[in-house]
C-alpha cells in the first residue's frame, strides 16, 4: 500500500469521525432545544410548585435526566417523590428550595451519563428546572404575603369600627348623664332606638372578627385527654380516648389547635352519628404523642397529602383553607408539631407535644 493511499484512508477516517461527532452534537443540541422549550413553556403556566416535578419530568427525561428525587417538608407536611429509574454512581445535580420555615425541599437529578457534552446539557436543564421551582415557590409565598397583608388591612378597618362604636357608646353615656328630666331621657331613648340596629350589627361584626388580646399565660401541666374531650364536646362531636398523659404548654394554644382540627369535620359528623373520632395517647421520653383519627367523609373533597396544611387550600365547600394551617402554627408556637397521614377511610393527625414531668397514664 502506497503512502498516498494510506494518507487518503487516514483523511477519510478522520472525516467520518468528525462527521459522526458533528451528527452526535447536532442530535444533542436538537434534544436539548426540544427539552428546554418544553420547560420554558411551563414558566407561563399557573402550576403549583408541587405539581412541577411530575409535569416537568417528561422534558427532563427527554433531555438526558435519568432520575429525579425530592424530599422535604411542604408547609410542615413531609413530602417526597421519585421519577425515573434507579441511578448509578453518577454525580447528582443537587439543590434545596426553601421559604421561611414553611418550605424546605431537597432535589437530586441524575444524568444518563457523567461525561462530555451530554452532562453539560443535562446540567443546564437541571438549572432551568431549579429556576422554575424557585419562581413558583416565590409566587406562592408572594400570594400568601399579599393575602396576609389584606387580612392586616381588614384588621385596621375593624379597629376603626371599634373606635366608632366606642365613640357612640361614649356619646350615649354622656347624653344619659346630662339628661336633667324624663323628657330629656326620652329624647336619648329615641336616639338610642334609631341607632341601636346599626350599633348591634357593628358589634356583631367586631365580636366575630376579634379575639383575645391579653398576655398569654406561661406553659403549665395539662391533662391531654381532658382537653381533647372538652374540645370535641364544644364542637358537638363524639370522641373515644384510650390513654392520658400530662403535657406542658399554653392551654389556649392547644385549644386553638384542637378547635381548628375538629371544626373541619364538626358540621358533617353531626349528620353522621355512627362515626366518631378515636384518639390514642402515648409517652415517648420527653414527648407526648397523640394520634387523632378522624373519618374521611364523602361530602368533603379529598386534598392531596402535601396540601393539607397549605394555607388557602380547602377541601370543604366555602372553606378558607386556614384551619389546619393555623392549627399547625399554634402547635409549633407551643413547642410541638403536627403532621397528617391520609388513609383509606380516615385521616390521622399526629400531635407531638412537650411532656410534663411525672406525667402518668390513665385509662
Amino acid at each position: 500500500m502506497t503512502p498516498y493511499l494510506i494518507l487518503s484512508l487516514i483523511f477519510v477516517t478522520v472525516g467520518l469521525a468528525l462527521l459522526a461527532a458533528v451528527a452526535y452534537l447536532a442530535r444533542l443540541v436538537r434534544r436539548h432545544r426540544r427539552s428546554l422549550s418544553a420547560l420554558l413553556k411551563l414558566a407561563k403556566s399557573d402550576l403549583d410548585p408541587m405539581q412541577l416535578p411530575a409535569v416537568a419530568w417528561p422534558a427532563l427525561a427527554d433531555g438526558g435526566i435519568k432520575r429525579l428525587d425530592f424530599s422535604g417538608r411542604w408547609f410542615g407536611q413531609p413530602v417526597q417523590g421519585t421519577f425515573g429509574t434507579a441511578s448509578d454512581d453518577s454525580r447528582p445535580f443537587s439543590f434545596r428550595i426553601t421559604a421561611n420555615d414553611d418550605i424546605r425541599l431537597d432535589f437530586h437529578l441524575y444524568a444518563r451519563t457523567d461525561r462530555g457534552e451530554a452532562r453539560l446539557f443535562s446540567e443546564n436543564l437541571a438549572g432551568v428546572f431549579r429556576l422554575l421551582l424557585e419562581t413558583a415557590v416565590h409566587s406562592k409565598m408572594q400570594a400568601l404575603s399579599a393575602a396576609l397583608a389584606e387580612q392586616a388591612r381588614l384588621t385596621l378597618y375593624l379597629q376603626h369600627d371599634l373606635r366608632n362604636l366606642a365613640q357612640w357608646v361614649e356619646w350615649l353615656a354622656v347624653d344619659v348623664a346630662d339628661a336633667q328630666n324624663d323628657t330629656a331621657l326620652l329624647e336619648v331613648a329615641q336616639c338610642l332606638r334609631s341607632g341601636a340596629p346599626h350599633a348591634a350589627a357593628r358589634a356583631r361584626h367586631i365580636l366575630d372578627a376579634t379575639g383575645k388580646t391579653r398576655i398569654p399565660p406561661a406553659p403549665q401541666p395539662i391533662p391531654l385527654a381532658e382537653v381533647i374531650t372538652e374540645a370535641a364536646e364544644h364542637a358537638g362531636i363524639p370522641v373515644t380516648i384510650a390513654q392520658d398523659a400530662l403535657v406542658l404548654l399554653q392551654r389556649e394554644l392547644l385549644d386553638r389547635t384542637l378547635d381548628n382540627l375538629f371544626a373541619n369535620v364538626a358540621a358533617l359528623l353531626r349528620s353522621h352519628p355512627d362515626r366518631s373520632i378515636a384518639v390514642e395517647i402515648t409517652r415517648e421520653t420527653d414527648k407526648v404523642l397523640a394520634r387523632i383519627q378522624i373519618p374521611r367523609l364523602a361530602e368533603v373533597a379529598q386534598l392531596p397529602p402535601e396540601k393539607l396544611f397549605e394555607p388557602f387550600a380547602s377541601g370543604r365547600p366555602g372553606g378558607l383553607g386556614l384551619g389546619l394551617y393555623q392549627a399547625r402554627k399554634s402547635l409549633t408556637e407551643a413547642g410541638g408539631d403536627l403532621l397528617a397521614e391520609l388513609q383509606q377511610d380516615t385521616i390521622v393527625f399526629r400531635l407531638s407535644l412537650p411532656g410534663a414531668q411525672d406525667s402518668g397514664q390513665r385509662v
